[in-house]
């Protein structure tokens, strides 16, 4: 072989040994910053669409919650937050809070949806709020501002009040005080062992709930604000198992999918969206829905059968009996009042939005089964 070509193999080998040991080097760095995208700081969360959830205890059609026991903070620096202020509503409990307080402090992930994530916020005095952070949500500023003001003129002991807000462009923050009993879906459908929950409660968290929506409607009928998103999950339990509606008002749309959910509402709530006067009949569906689950112990959606269909298919083949939550029938509940109760939410949950009921209409026919339930326990031998 002439000294030429042998020189023009070996050069050729030693370009061959350089493109391997530069991927070696490319391999091992792609690894290490892989292993550093995995394993994030656990005070961090890089944006609500990163979070995973990694220990969910149960699922909802649109939420999943204690799906982490890490530590996080709220902001960081591929946040959209901007240099703001928080607005403080009229609450005495976190007057002297700044937004940089907020940011900073310790958070638990408790549960993220399609268009927000909620944590459990922890201060150092002690304090503990719960935040929800919201993406997605095509309002302006301005509007934003307005319906918060207006929710909170609104008050009502059974709907949970806004604390604080943030708005920009691309995010919004809600600040609610924690309620550490959480919500009338984990009571009926939680994992952990159940506790007793008999008829007189059941029927009682129904008359609040109804009478919370009924006087939140009047209110903000004129403002167009019905609650959105009615549902058990949205229900929480105060220290003394009050019930007490969230979220009031968060009504989260694909102005580009006429027919998206708002925040996971049902498919027939979907249907019942369009306007704000099908917003409150929405709600009254959703109210149905939630007496469906109180009255049969059962989940909304379980192995793709709806809970609405499921009873409408018993109640057609006349096994009424069948739908009710055996624990409150062993409890010794009057099978007469059960059946009322049953039949308001029927009329609810009617598939034609003009015919179902007022919730005016639907707060008489709840208290008019409970004060002869209470009739019946006060005469009892």
């Amino acid at each position: 072989m002439k000294p030429i070509s042998k020189s023009i193999v070996m050069f050729s080998g030693y370009i061959a040994l350089g493109l391997v040991i530069i991927g070696l080097i490319l391999c091992r760095l792609k690894k290490k910053k892989r292993e550093r995208v995995e394993a994030p700081s656990p005070c961090k969360v890089a944006s609500v669409d990163d979070i995973v959830d990694t220990k969910p205890s149960f699922t909802s059609t649109d939420f999943k919650t204690d799906v982490s026991k890490s530590d996080y903070s709220i902001y960081s620096t591929e946040s959209a937050f901007v240099p703001s202020s928080l607005v403080v509503l009229t609450s005495p409990i976190i007057s002297d809070l700044k937004f940089e307080d907020l940011l900073s402090a310790p958070a638990e992930l408790l549960g993220r949806g399609k268009h927000g994530t909620l944590y459990r916020v922890i201060f150092e005095n002690g304090m503990v709020l719960a935040v929800k952070r919201i993406k997605g949500w095509m309002i302006s500023t301005d509007e934003f501002k307005h319906r918060m003001q207006r929710l909170d003129q609104a008050k009502h002991l059974n709907v949970l009040p806004a604390l604080a807000f943030y708005c920009s462009i691309h995010e919004k923050l809600l600040v609610y005080e924690y309620q550490p009993n959480g919500s009338l879906f984990s009571l009926l459908h939680g994992k952990q062992p159940r506790r007793k929950f008999e008829w007189a409660s059941r029927l009682k968290i129904a008359a609040k709930i109804a009478e919370a929506l009924a006087y939140m409607h009047r209110e903000l009928y004129v403002d167009g604000i019905p609650h959105g998103n009615l549902k058990s999950t949205n229900i929480l339990l105060k220290n003394n198992m009050e019930p007490c509606i969230s979220e009031y008002g968060l009504m989260i749309m694909d102005p580009q999918d006429p027919s998206s959910s708002l925040n996971g509402l049902n498919s027939m709530q979907q249907q019942t969206k369009g306007t704000s006067t099908n917003g409150f009949k929405a709600d009254i569906y959703g109210f149905g829905v939630i007496l469906l689950e109180l009255l049969t112990g059962k989940l909304v959606q379980n192995d793709g059968i709806d809970l609405t269909s499921w009873v409408h298919s018993v109640v057609r083949e006349e096994w009424t009996v069948e739908v009710f939550d055996k624990s409150i029938i062993l409890d010794g509940a009057s099978e007469e009042r059960m059946l009322n109760l049953l039949q308001v939410a029927i009329k609810c949950v009617n598939q034609a939005p003009e015919s179902r009921p007022s919730i005016s209409q639907v707060v008489s026919m709840i208290n008019t089964i409970k004060e002869e339930d209470d009739k019946s326990l006060v005469y009892e031998p």
